[in-house]
């Protein structure tokens, strides 16, 4: 019986790949329990000794599920070799035999000889009108069924119907999220490999094997483990994942390392998780972290390479500005190293009177060691503006820095007629910083606001220094002058390298402090001041 009926394929024909996905979906048990309940019920109801659903099982017909009414020769799994459900599904429509012993044709049926003489079956199909088998009942005795049975068999074959409707479109998303996952698999993005708890590594996609240096002869021969991949420094860590899959059924990723055919080692980031709770098998997804790797270990060079040359460029601005303040280091060194010899001539002095006045030499030679002392700690200040040194955070009160800060640019207060008011909270908490640099940002500060205040001949030039802590609890200096101010459009490249405003200069000085400011986790900005001026302010956390 190979001809077709309305497309379909009989039992006996080549199935197509529709047709065979849809014999290989298996039905759960829970709608075979449902399934038995109905072929049960049609028994009974229709008052005959079998009520079968059967199933299509290529090349084969099948009983798939039986009813369990007393005198029912059909056992589930078995073959069916008679010709009505063949001829049902041949046709596609519903088969009535009233008795097989009156028809010459069905006489020889395997069934008679079993003493089903009477049948009724029609068509279960798939939602694709592929043929699922039948849904049939038979009789040991003449039986006609009724319009009203036929109906009720119809109604029963409706409801498996839905079910197989509900199977299929289930199915199919499973096999849609299946292939989804082998293309991501195959696709070679990432590593992929399917493992168990006894170290093996089942099956892996081409990627994780480029990892680490493998082919698929070694996978096959099964000459990969993961436990042996894993470095002997990893294998604690790696450990604690384990354990925490075996608990939870999956782990959070983390990166490590494998160890190549060759010898050498990839860092990776690796997760996973096991297919079922409890499961011994499991899935891992490995990213290769080499390249991420070579650009971070760049990214520091070129971070470190960046902090040189800004420590190149902040002691380039501080020799610069040195030969700026020569005048006001002079005058710093100087007026010490007078007292000393006016102090050396004083000593000298009370010596030699006819009676030695020694106490008053000896004050004399007191101050003569202050005032060396005072000439000395100049020198280091102008020393450590000299030297070319690594940032150095220490805690500092920066209205210390602020006070030392001052005398180097005195000289330069003075000779511009600019009056400095210094307004310094008492209490303020420590800072985190290097001191050579912060005094760098505040000279520079100052400086600036010298240099703005040339033009200005119709009021006093007044500079002010302030300190106190702002809203966030942050240490806060600023500096403001009544100068010429910020005009719009030089606002937002006051602190780009190489922008300035004077005749002389490269533009370093502010794009320098502002690099400096970050370096101490703080922030440098600018404003206009009211009626006129400059206001720079910058903020460092406190310690």
């Amino acid at each position: 019986m190979n001809e077709s009926i309305h497309g379909e394929r009989t039992a006996s024909e080549p199935q197509d790949r529709s047709s065979s996905v849809a014999h290989s979906i298996e039905v759960p048990s829970e709608i075979i329990r449902k399934w038995q309940e109905i072929v049960n019920l049609l028994a009974e109801i229709m008052h005959v000794p079998s009520a079968c659903i059967m199933r299509v099982d290529p090349p084969h017909i099948k009983v798939f599920v039986s009813s369990r009414s007393e005198g029912n020769p059909c056992e589930p799994g078995a073959l069916d070799t008679g010709p009505y459900c063949e001829t049902v599904m041949k046709t596609g429509q519903p088969l009535l035999i009233p008795d097989a012993l009156e028809n010459e044709a069905w006489k020889a049926n395997p069934h008679v000889r079993l003493g089903m003489i009477s049948y009724l079956g029609v068509p279960i199909g798939w939602p694709n009108g592929r043929i699922f088998g039948t849904i049939c009942v038979r009789d040991n005795k003449r039986n006609e069924y009724s319009e009203a049975y036929l109906k009720l068999l119809l109604h029963f074959r409706d409801m498996l119907q839905a079910d197989l409707k509900s199977l299929a479109r289930l199915h199919g998303e499973i096999e849609e999220r299946e292939t989804k996952i082998r293309r991501l698999v195959d696709s070679n993005i990432m590593g992929v490999f399917i493992w168990d708890f006894d170290g093996r590594i089942l099956e892996a996609n081409d990627e994780f094997l480029r990892m680490v240096s493998y082919d698929r002869e070694d996978l096959v021969s099964g000459r990969i483990r993961w436990a042996d991949l894993t470095p002997p420094d990893w294998r604690d860590r790696n450990n604690a994942r384990i354990e925490q899959q075996k608990s939870s059924g999956r782990f959070e990723s983390f990166e490590k390392e494998y160890i190549r055919k060759d010898g050498s080692r990839v860092p990776v980031l690796i997760g996973g998780a096991t297919f079922e709770e409890g499961g011994n098998q499991g899935v891992a997804y490995v990213l290769d972290l080499t390249e991420r790797k070579r650009v971070e270990a760049e990214a520091r060079e070129n971070e470190q390479r960046y902090r040189e040359a800004q420590l190149e460029l902040a002691h380039a601005n501080r020799v610069a500005t040195m030969g700026q303040l020569t005048a006001s280091i002079a005058h710093e060194v100087n007026q010490p190293l007078s007292a000393v010899v006016a102090n050396a001539e004083a000593c000298l002095g009370w010596l030699r009177r006819r009676t030695p006045d020694v106490d008053a030499a000896c004050r004399s030679v007191e101050w003569i060691i202050a005032d060396g002392n005072r000439a000395s700690e100049v020198i280091r200040r102008v020393r450590a503006l000299a030297n070319k040194t690594s940032l150095e955070k220490v805690p500092l009160d920066v209205n210390d820095v602020v006070r030392e800060t001052i005398p180097l640019v005195q000289r330069e207060l003075i000779s511009h007629q600019v009056l400095l008011r210094m307004e310094l909270a008492p209490t303020l908490p420590m800072i985190l910083g290097d001191r050579v640099q912060l005094q760098q940002v505040i000279i520079n500060l100052v400086m600036n606001g010298i240099e703005s205040m040339q033009s200005v001949t119709d009021q006093p030039r007044e500079l002010a220094v302030r300190s106190r802590q702002d809203e966030t609890q942050q240490v806060l200096v600023s500096v403001a002058d009544c100068g010429v101010g910020i005009s719009a459009e030089n606002a937002d490249r006051l602190f780009t390298a190489f922008f300035t405003t004077k005749s002389s200069g490269m533009g370093m000085g502010l794009s320098i402090c502002r690099s400096i400011i970050d370096a101490h986790g703080g922030r440098l900005w600018a404003a206009t001041c009211e009626p006129r001026g400059a206001l720079f302010q910058f903020t460092i956390p406190a310690d």
